[in-house]
This record gives C-alpha cells, sequence and structure tokens, in this order.
C-alpha cells in the first residue's frame, strides 16, 4: 500500500514552505517511501515509488542535477525535493523542463526547515495510512469468508466510510509463468500499477492476494471506471514489466451490490483469471459461456472425475510416454472433428490422423468419433482450465 504525492504535499506549503515547480500532472503517483539521496549511482538506494529528497552536496557542477534527476526517473521515483541553500540556490530550466515532460513532481524548500522534521512527518503519515488501509482488508476478507461476528465487521466497513449496499467488482490478476527468482520482484511491479492505476480513479484501494493472484477490490465502480481501471493498469504494467506484460492473466468478476455476499463473486474473477488464456487475456466473468455452468458446480470431485474419464489420461499417457496425444485431441476437437481438416492442419496423413483417434479409445475407452465423446472431450479441456 502507498499514498498519493498529493496526500502527502497537502498542508505540507504552510508547514514546511514546500512549493511544487514542476511536474504537476505526476501529483497522482504513489509513494511508499520517503530517502534522502545524495549519490550520483542512486540506483543501488531505490526499489521505485520513493520521494526522493536532496541537498545536492555532491551535484554543484553543471549539468549533475539534470542526470541526477533523469536516473531517479528511471528508477520510478514517485516525486523529487530539492532542498535549496549553499549546494543549490535555484533549479536550472533544463530540470524543469525535464519534470514537466516526464511529469515527474519536483518540489523545492527552503534549507532552513528542518529536512528531518519532514522526512519523519511523512513516513509517520505512509505508516498510519499503510496500517488503516490494512486493517480495512482485512475486515473485509473476513466479512467475504465469514470470518467472526460478521455484523459487526460491516459497521466496522460503514465507519471506515463504505456502506453495506456497495457493489463489488473483483479484479484477479496473475503472471502466467514458472516460478523463478525475479517472480517476487514482477508481481511488485504488477501491485504497484494495480494501485496507481486506482488510486487515479478514487483514493481508498484495496487489495489481496489469493490463490497465488492479486486481486483488486473496486467498490462501487460503473461499467467505464472498471474498463478504465483495466485500460490503466495495463498500460502501466506494460511500461514496468516489458515483454512480460503479454504473460499477465486478469479476470473480472461480476458487479454484485451487497458487501456480504461477495465470496461467490470473488470466485468469479479467479475462475475467469484461470480460463483466460491467449486468445483473452482480459477476461469478464460475463463471457464465460459454458465456465458459468463449470464454475457453478460446487462438488469439485465431480468435475475431476470427469476431466479424468478422458483428459487425465491421455495427459498421463502422454508425460509417460513423451506424446502429445492432448494436443492432437485439441486440434481434433477445434476442427469439429474432421479427420480431413485435421491433417490438413496439422500436415499428416489423414491415416495418421485415424491411426491417432483410434490410440485414443484404447488408451481411454472412449470413442473420439462419437458426438457424446466428443463432448465429454470439450468439457475436460474445460475443467482443466478450472482444477
Amino acid at each position: 500500500m502507498a499514498v498519493t504525492v498529493n496526500h502527502l504535499y497537502k498542508n505540507a506549503t504552510k508547514l514546511y514552505k514546500m512549493k511544487l515547480i514542476a511536474g504537476k500532472g505526476g501529483l497522482n503517483h504513489l509513494v511508499q517511501w520517503v530517502h534522502i539521496i545524495e549519490d550520483e549511482d542512486v540506483s543501488k538506494f531505490l526499489h521505485g515509488q520513493e520521494l526522493v529528497f536532496t541537498t545536492g552536496i555532491l551535484l554543484k557542477e553543471k549539468g549533475q542535477l539534470l542526470e541526477f534527476t533523469k536516473k531517479l526517473y528511471a528508477s520510478d521515483v514517485s516525486a523529487f525535493l530539492v532542498n535549496l541553500g549553499p549546494n543549490i540556490a535555484t533549479v536550472p530550466n533544463e530540470v524543469i523542463q525535464y519534470c514537466n515532460e516526464v511529469e515527474l513532481p519536483l518540489f523545492v524548500m527552503p534549507w532552513e526547515t528542518p529536512m528531518v522534521d519532514v522526512t519523519r512527518d511523512f513516513c509517520h503519515r505512509i505508516m498510519k495510512h499503510d496500517a488503516k488501509e490494512d486493517n480495512l482488508v482485512t475486515t473485509l476478507k473476513n466479512i467475504i469468508f465469514k470470518i467472526g461476528d460478521v455484523e459487526t465487521q460491516i459497521q466496522q466497513m460503514e465507519r471506515s466510510g463504505f456502506d453495506r449496499d456497495s457493489t463489488f467488482t473483483f479484479v484477479a490478476i496473475m503472471l502466467e509463468e514458472e516460478k523463478s527468482y525475479h517472480q517476487g520482484e514482477k508481481m511488485d511491479k504488477i501491485a504497484r500499477s494495480a494501485e496507481e492505476a486506482g488510486r487515479n480513479i478514487q483514493d481508498t484501494y484495496l487489495s489481496f492476494h489469493h490463490k497465488g493472484a492479486l486481486v483488486v477490490v473496486l467498490v462501487d465502480y460503473k461499467k467505464e471506471k472498471i474498463d478504465q481501471f483495466i485500460h490503466d493498469f495495463s498500460s502501466l504494467a506494460a511500461w514496468r514489466l516489458g515483454e512480460d506484460s503479454k504473460k499477465l492473466k486478469l479476470g473480472i468478476s461480476q458487479n454484485i451490490q451487497g458487501i456480504s455476499k461477495q465470496e461467490e463473486n470473488l470466485s468469479k474473477a479467479i475462475a475467469a483469471m484461470f480460463i483466460s488464456g491467449k486468445e483473452h487475456k482480459v477476461l469478464y466473468y460475463d463471457a464465460l459461456d459454458i465456465y458459468k455452468l463449470l464454475v457453478s458446480i460446487k462438488d469439485r470431485n465431480v468435475l475431476k472425475e470427469c476431466y479424468q474419464e478422458i483428459i487425465g489420461k491421455l495427459r498421463q499417457y502422454d508425460k509417460e510416454n513423451e506424446t502429445d496425444l492432448c494436443d492432437f485431441l485439441k486440434v481434433y476437437i477445434s476442427c469439429n472433428g474432421s479427420q480431413q481438416v485435421v491433417a490438413k492442419e496439422l500436415y499428416i496423413h489423414r491415416n495418421t490422423v485415424n491411426n491417432q483417434l483410434k490410440k485414443i479409445e484404447k488408451i481411454t475407452g472412449f470413442n473420439p468419433m462419437d458426438i457424446k465423446t466428443q463432448v465429454k472431450i470439450y468439457l475436460g479441456f474445460c475443467i482443466e482450465k478450472l482444477i
């Protein structure tokens, strides 16, 4: 969690004589912490989303402050403050121009203002803000999953400005890749992008992790605002993740009223996220079609049995024998069971298609050319995305 630059800047003009001189367009940037930096090699000190203070003691040469500012921007800093005094009397015009171009908020503060007072105040406000929102998230999760006295916790949410009849939409976000050393770093960038997109629309932002996904809670968002969040998040994630942003999977729940009726709605977002694939990186629950029926089945063993009848057996066979019968079967179903079209699609002889189908029948006990079996196959592949 974080606060916006603008949130910290409120009243700072009167309290600390802090003045914004450039980068007004970035006042909605998020700040996770405050840092004092004098070294030109800024990257080793920063994680991103910091408000950086400097006195410029090591930036006295011409052009050094501009290069320093560019490195701050490259490190995903949220804002920059120069303590004017003996080291830097005024901020050069080229620095002001650059900050306006990249929308990096640039502040100045007089030397007589004790920098330690400002940094301590800002850090305290960040921690207090984070604690409040963390408490709201915990309370909301308890309400969703029916933990503790639900009515008491609903009243607690109401005292914090939420309505028990508010509408809730959940956006589940996951990065589709094998676990790696950089997985945590990438998920952190995803979380930052989601929070920045959310706070740009609404001041209060709630999110939590569930079943391996980041879940963003959109409260009282109309359809156009939900679409705006998805658009803004996707743009920010693309900037921070580069090519890895193509691996993002997003599932969006329905927009349901009532704070105590959200457990199933959350499940819909998670289901849509897992189902989303190469064709649909962003998938709304309302567009799930047949998956709605599968998601509504409470007994997961029923789904697992249906999956195991054909697809599960073939997956195991492929694993043990290094074959690709499941991939072949996907093509076969996508071609509506036409052996001729499959042969053309896979550049193989029609006899090879027939032999593969016979092998599948021998392994599973089901004839793939039978229409009822084809329905089971299709459902099996659908279920595979859910279990």
